[in-house]
């Protein structure tokens, strides 16, 4: 009976111990994990923009400056710091028959170093209307 008691009284304040070492690790993944998803939820935005700026540039039949201000506005309305920073690079291809938009930013930072630059690029063909086409 007396081994029991001097082996109760070793353990004591062990899960203390344990919580005061694993609650930074565990505190850095949770880290990890938030600012992770914050730089997906950029990309998702980058890529959200570069499609509406790629299609209002297809529809208008080449027209960058308005393809750019479409992609401005529609990254300004989807949300504050969603995506910061927005860079929208419109090239025509093949002759002026297809478009290539990239649109880079900066996601959410929580941490002040270490976080990538979000870039998402959108390749399609421009429309022309042909009167009398089949």
């Amino acid at each position: 009976m007396l081994a029991s008691l001097a082996r109760r009284r070793d353990d004591r304040g062990a899960s203390s111990v344990e919580l005061v070492m694993y609650t930074p690790l565990l505190m850095f993944v949770i880290f990890l994990a938030v600012q992770f998803s914050l730089v997906y939820l950029g990309n998702q935005a980058a890529s959200a923009v570069a499609r509406e700026t790629a299609r209002a540039v297809r529809v208008s039949e080449g027209d960058q400056g308005r393809g750019r201000s479409v992609g401005m506005q529609y990254a300004g309305n989807i949300g504050g710091g969603v995506l910061e920073d927005v860079d929208i690079q419109i090239q025509l291809l093949d002759g002026g028959t297809r478009v290539r938009v990239t649109v880079s930013g900066r996601a959410q930072e929580i941490s002040p170093v270490g976080v990538p630059r979000v870039s998402e690029t959108i390749e399609g063909p421009i429309e022309r209307f042909v009167q009398g086409a089949p």
